[in-house]
């Protein structure tokens, strides 16, 4: 009898094409936790009235027999199988879930619908198969460049927009896994998680991380794990993958051996080092010099003796690949020994000097007076002026007496040597080791003070010679001596001091020499022209002798002059207080006289 009501059902949807199941093909389920059968349903529409909220969902194991291969019967208890129908039958709605599956599971489901009136029918059309396993099924990872998905290997340009995909079957919707992502360089990750159907109908748990990607990515596994809610208690498993991203030059770096200072006249090494995906594969050196970049060579490492100061500075490594270049520098500081630069002095009512030193590291400097060490004291003042980095300037002022021997010594030093420069204070208005401006002013103006008087005496002396060759009148100077000027007349000059006698019988003229010595007091007020340097001056006079020695001795007064001869003689005063008693005495003077012989005219 109840093969032949199969019977009747079975022909009942082979006539009837509105009797349909949907169902998933396989199914997996985890042993010791649950699965859900997804399902849904159609009925002929003349048993709508019959499909109420009292209709029952029934499962059958390998076969179609309801009496033999029934597990489960959603209005009955104390079945096989322990399940629920979660959907609703009235909405047709078969989807069902399984608890604690086991291997005897394992195995193919037909679907049977019960309800009021006739309706009773069971889909042998199509069953699902389930398979219990044991191990927990990995998730799957997939990756995703611009919504297009890549293959795992594939490396993907930095800057591309990328989507890491991890999912999961559910396999039981009342507690479905959870899934989460790691990295191993511990990125902070933004992940979104949802659940959907996937082809099969099945619910598939599926979580994204969206990121762009970047050099930092290179070479990062990230891994997705799946957590399974079990009774007992929960498992994991987890999938992973390694993403590989192609960049440009990334982390260029200089190091220099043995350090960034370097003595002068040592060798240095400048090595580079950069990360990029493919391999750097071009390394250019370069060198800044006066604000432009000059190319050194290329390689990754720069080697070369610092010669002197000037291979101070900053030094660059550009690096290349496929995808870009990127540049570093290091600044390489060239370290010496200190020198003097400037050293002088400047002597008035206080002596000062300067010295000025530069070094690397930048020197001190220590002044020392005939061999002591000198400080700031009462008498003593020194200042200091960093000029830059390497150079400084100190200044001593030394307010105090010093004598011929006292010598004033600048030394300077640094952690690599020193120097020193030493003078000798000497009494002169200045003196200097070095170059001073102030120095080379201060003698052209002495040079040119000398100059403008010794032009003013030349100017009054012509002046008072043409003064007194213009006139020819007899004319008394203060002294009572008779002064005339004579005109075409022959000079003949000799100095009383060297001449000796042979040299006097020399001199070829018709009329021997005579020799005159006159001392008198320079009483005159000194001119405006010429003040301050009297004792320069020179005062001439014309004096006529008369025949007779005893004549000449007494009379220096105004007299007639003979008519056989005429001399006049230049004498030049030093400021001696003679008086006429001495000239009438006869006694002659250290003074020298310029005798000048006139012929008479025929």
């Amino acid at each position: 009898m109840d093969k032949l009501i199969l019977l009747f059902f079975l022909l009942q949807g082979v006539w009837c094409g509105d009797w349909s199941v949907s169902l998933p093909e396989k199914i997996e389920a985890l042993s010791g936790s649950c699965v859900t059968i997804n399902c849904t349903f159609e009925i002929d529409n003349k048993y709508d009235k019959d499909l109420t909220d009292s209709a029952a969902g029934v499962w059958l194991k390998d076969g179609t027999d309801f009496l033999k291969n029934v597990v489960f019967n959603s209005s009955r208890t104390n079945l096989y199988f322990k399940a629920e129908i979660v959907g609703k039958l009235k909405s047709k709605d078969c989807a069902t879930i399984f608890y604690n599956v086991t291997s005897n599971y394992s195995g193919q489901f037909f679907f049977r619908i019960e309800g009021n009136g006739g309706l009773k029918y069971t889909y042998t059309q199509k069953s699902v198969s389930l398979y219990v396993i044991a191990s927990f099924p990995n998730p799957t990872v997939q990756i995703f460049k611009d919504q297009m998905e890549v293959e795992v290997q594939e490396e993907v340009l930095e800057g591309s927009s990328m989507c890491l995909r991890c999912s999961a079957k559910t396999l039981c919707s009342s507690s479905p896994p959870t899934l989460t992502w790691s990295s191993t360089d511990r990125l902070h990750l933004n992940e979104s998680s949802r659940l959907q159907l996937d082809q099969q109908k099945q619910t598939e748990i599926i979580s994204d991380l969206n990121f762009t990607a970047t050099h930092l990515q290179h070479g990062v596994t990230f891994i997705c794990t799946i957590t399974y809610q079990l009774q007992q208690r929960n498992r994991t498993a987890q999938n992973n993958i390694t993403l590989r991203v192609k960049y440009a030059p990334k982390d260029t770096s200089v190091s220099v051996f043995p350090s960034n200072s370097v003595l002068e006249g040592s060798s240095v090494t400048l090595n580079c080092s950069s990360d990029g995906n493919p391999a750097v594969f071009n390394y250019t050196w370069y060198r800044e010099n006066e604000g432009q970049l000059e190319e050194l060579q290329t390689g990754y490492n720069l080697t070369f003796i610092v010669t002197d100061r000037t291979h101070t500075g900053r030094y660059y490594c550009q690096t290349k690949n496929q995808h870009g270049t990127q540049n570093t520098s290091v600044l390489l500081d060239i370290q010496y020994a200190p020198k003097i630069s400037l050293f002088s002095c400047n002597r008035t009512d206080v002596t000062v000097c300067l010295c000025e030193a530069h070094g690397n590291p930048s020197p001190k400097v220590e002044w020392f007076l005939s061999g002591r060490p000198v400080s700031n004291s009462t008498n003593t003042f020194i200042s200091e002026e960093r000029l830059s980095s390497t150079d400084l300037r100190s200044l001593i002022s030394l307010h105090q007496s010093l004598t011929h021997t006292d010598t004033l010594q600048c030394v300077t030093n640094n952690t690599h040597g020193n120097a020193s420069q030493e003078i000798q204070l000497l009494c002169s208005p200045q003196e200097t080791t070095g170059i001073s401006v102030f120095s080379v002013l201060i003698g052209a103006a002495f040079g040119v003070s000398i100059i403008i008087i010794i032009l003013c005496v030349i100017k009054h002396f012509c002046k008072r010679r043409e003064n007194s060759g213009s006139s020819k009148t007899r004319r008394k100077d203060i002294n009572g001596l008779n002064l005339t000027d004579r005109a075409n007349e022959e000079p003949v000059y000799a100095n009383k001091a060297v001449l000796s006698p042979a040299e006097d019988a020399s001199l070829n003229y018709p009329e021997s020499l005579h020799y005159s010595s006159i001392d008198f007091t320079n009483n005159q007020t000194e001119s405006e022209e010429i003040r301050g340097v009297s004792s320069l001056t020179t005062v001439y006079a014309d004096v006529r002798h008369y025949s007779g020695q005893e004549e000449a001795k007494s009379s220096v007064g105004s007299v007639d002059p003979l008519p056989n001869s005429n001399i006049s003689t230049v004498v030049k005063q030093e400021n001696h207080n003679s008086t006429d008693t001495e000239l009438q005495s006869g006694e002659v003077s250290d003074l020298y006289a310029q005798v000048k012989h006139c012929h008479t005219k025929k």
